[in-house]
């Protein structure tokens, strides 16, 4: 799966550059959020390990959605869905929510009764409203330095254990 990481990497960008518009620095996203995104993808694929799973959605050859689950990132709170991303033209097709759907299915697969949860950047009104619709409740906000020198609110969502 690590040649996966530029296509991966290519589409967190894009889904960054759109939805971070205004909250990270113009020119983070213009030229090294790229840079960013491949070398944390080129780490995370390079390193095969069964406690985690990148799983991808595709049109044809094209990737077009992943999402990315880690079993041990806080064992206090279960898995953690660190990442959900769909290109931006196809938002509210329904890919985000079978990327979500199959995270869930591994959890519960791998780790049964293991609960869920991410991170979400507060003003991610659309994220947050996705994630709320299929159960997420809001149960933490802190402050993250996502990029040097820039701060974010964000906000933990959680999902109980997923019975299959």
């Amino acid at each position: 799966m690590a040649a996966d990481a530029p296509a991966i990497a290519r589409l967190h960008a894009e889904s960054w550059r759109q939805t971070y518009a205004g909250l990270l620095p113009a020119d983070y996203l213009a030229d090294a959020v790229d840079r960013d995104r491949l070398d944390v993808w080129r780490q995370r694929l390079a390193i095969v390990s069964p406690r985690a799973r990148t799983l991808t959605a595709r049109s044809g050859r094209d990737l077009v959605g992943f999402v990315h689950v880690e079993l041990d990132a806080d064992p206090a709170s279960g898995a953690l869905l660190a990442n959900l991303h769909v290109r931006p033209h196809l938002k509210g097709v329904g890919i985000g929510t079978r990327l979500f759907s199959a995270a869930r299915e591994w959890i519960a697969g791998v780790e049964p009764g293991s609960t869920m949860y991410l991170w979400v950047l507060e003003q991610n009104a659309d994220a947050r409203r996705f994630y709320e619709r299929r159960g997420g409740q809001a149960v933490e906000r802190q402050t993250l330095e996502i990029i040097p020198d820039c701060r974010v609110a964000e906000v933990r969502y959680m999902w109980p254990a997923f019975v299959r």
